[in-house]
């Protein structure tokens, strides 16, 4: 939930509020549904599922850092290749790829809502440089940093940068 909260927080209007406070609703009831199943599974199927939300939970409160599964597996207790292939198998994506994917996410959160730069966001999200997250963007997302924020970014975001820029 720490992820959900600092979105709250970089809220700029109401409606941004209300949308995001919606999506945690509905993650809620994701996760009250994925209980409710787990309660009648078998017990080795119980513990995978547990390893996958404990790595999910160690990447949510890393993401702004550079994510190693060897870290992960070591945080878990579980052998880096067993962790990797169990992840693999329940979530049908690697864990590298899960881990971009939802960077990915956070960039394009932060490119509709904020003026942080895209250096600063590559640096913040741990990427090696902004050229290598604009590589990664436009592979994901068929756009340019630049172009997702002028299609989908906040426009009192970019009409007051531009004045900035200006004066």
């Amino acid at each position: 939930m720490d992820g959900v909260h600092w979105k709250f927080e970089e809220a700029v209007s109401p409606e941004a509020a209300l949308s995001l406070g919606r999506q945690a609703e509905y993650h809620y009831a994701c996760l009250v549904q994925e209980a409710k199943k787990e309660r009648t599974l078998p017990e080795t199927v119980r513990n995978t599922n547990s390893n996958i939300s404990l790595c999910k939970d160690y990447i949510f409160s890393h993401l702004h850092e550079k994510i190693r599964i060897s870290d992960i597996a070591k945080e878990l207790y579980l052998n880096p290749n067993y962790l990797s292939d169990l992840f693999r198998k329940a979530e049908g994506i690697t864990i590298s790829g899960y881990i971009l994917q939802e960077k990915l996410k956070l960039v394009k959160n932060m490119l509709i809502y904020s003026r942080y730069s895209y250096n600063e966001i590559a640096s913040y999200l741990g990427f090696s440089s902004q050229s290598h997250l604009g590589m990664r963007f436009r592979k994901h997302t068929g756009m340019t940093l630049h172009q997702y924020r002028e299609t989908y970014g906040r426009k009192e975001f970019q009409d007051d940068s531009r004045t900035k820029r200006k004066g």
